[in-house]
């Protein structure tokens, strides 16, 4: 299992800088945002048949990336797929940096999405995705799909 990202902090001023070779970086972990994600995201064998069953209930449904993507990439598949078939639905595929102030995400959603065919997909046409990408790093951590509000 991978580590959460580490990031480096800068340090506090040694009380005897005389009696310190040199100080080193303390490492703060960056927690994800959502502690009891619904499934992991491996290398994605089952994971089409365990996405669909976990949305056909109706309810949010977080998927933790074991290893997380460049969020300027395209999702792995069959991930891409899913949140294609959100797009494709009319649905949102929105972006929330957490961590650290985000810079800059430009073309990110240019190259997002994957194809694939769409009825596999379907459960996803109720729902909004959310990608959790870790503002330093620029890798997505978690996708969260969450069944979308009526339209008025």
């Amino acid at each position: 299992m991978q580590q959460p990202p580490a990031h480096a902090v800068a340090p506090a001023p040694a009380a005897d800088p005389g009696k310190q070779a040199a100080a080193l970086p303390v490492l703060k972990s960056c927690d994800r945002p959502v502690t009891k994600p619904a499934l992991r995201f491996g290398d994605g064998a089952g994971f089409d048949h365990a996405l669909k069953g976990k949305l056909r209930r109706s309810r949010t449904v977080v998927v933790d990336m074991d290893t997380p993507y460049a969020a300027d990439h395209e999702a792995p598949l069959p991930l891409g797929a899913w949140l294609n078939e959100v797009k494709q639905s009319g649905g949102t595929v929105s972006v929330a940096p957490y961590c650290q102030k985000g810079r800059g995400f430009g073309g990110f959603f240019a190259k997002l999405f994957g194809g694939g065919p769409a009825e596999p997909y379907k459960a996803a046409r109720r729902y909004d995705a959310v990608l959790h990408v870790d503002a330093v790093d620029q890798v997505v951590t978690q996708v969260e799909f969450a069944p979308r509000k009526a339209a008025r």
